[in-house]
């Protein structure tokens, strides 16, 4: 069973806000060591004194890199750290008709979206049936159910996170490593604001996502579904 073991490293991807900050702080409580990924150093900073505060006894290691860019440059740093649990958690979206939006938004979106993760994934699939245990949360969006106007390319993005993660599950479960997709609703974070739209009402909070998606990655589920008015579907 893939359970948040203490002193486990885990990577989190997109970790400076939102639900990947708040994966490194839920974490930090149960004793895992971090590699946090984001942009912002000052942001990175942040995470990793509130991190501190939370648990002084964990290691945490911070990357400055943009996910959009040559990803092998990354995995030659990842290399000399043994990782036990990935979190692919960096994504955005773009709200909008999409003939009117820039391209290169469209081109990024993808890279992140999809690129980056599935690399990512590759990565580390091969590195945890070597050990065998360990294991992957891939974040995706209830976006990905059904097309989506004004959200068309990110809505297919993580509907191939949702179909690529429940395809990973199947094939890594017989060597004892664990694919799980994390598929939240409206949430609080600053997604909306990159995406160019207003949040609207009735958001859940980070803090209840990521202890919902906790409780189903240790319980071997492949996917968790959060949204209202149906707060959690497990399957």
């Amino acid at each position: 069973m893939p359970k948040f073991l203490e002193n486990e490293r885990v990577l989190i991807t997109g970790g400076t806000s939102g639900i990947g900050e708040e994966f490194a702080y839920q974490l930090a409580r149960k004793g895992l060591n971090l590699i946090i990924i984001g942009r912002d150093p000052n942001r990175l900073e942040r995470v990793y004194k509130n991190s501190k505060n939370i648990n002084k006894k964990i290691d945490i290691e911070l990357i400055k890199f943009d996910l959009t860019q040559d990803i092998d440059l990354l995995l030659d740093i990842l290399n000399k750290f043994e990782i036990d649990h990935l979190i692919n958690n960096a994504g955005f979206g773009w709200y909008g008709e999409f003939f009117t939006a820039n391209p290169e938004i469209y081109q990024k979106m993808i890279s992140l979206n999809i690129n980056t993760l599935t690399t990512l994934s590759h990565y580390y699939s091969k590195k945890f049936i070597e050990k065998k245990k360990g294991g992957i949360i891939n974040v995706g969006s209830v976006a990905g159910f059904l097309p989506i106007p004004h959200f068309a390319v990110y809505g297919a993005t993580k509907a191939y996170v949702y179909n690529f993660t429940l395809a990973l599950w199947a094939e890594l479960k017989k060597h004892n490593v664990h694919a799980m997709c994390l598929a939240p609703g409206k949430t609080n974070t600053r997604f909306f604001e990159r995406a160019n739209m207003e949040a609207g009402k009735r958001l859940m909070t980070v803090q209840e996502v990521v202890s919902g998606a906790i409780k189903a990655y240790e319980k071997i589920n492949h996917y968790i579904y959060q949204d209202f008015p149906i707060k959690f579907l497990i399957i």
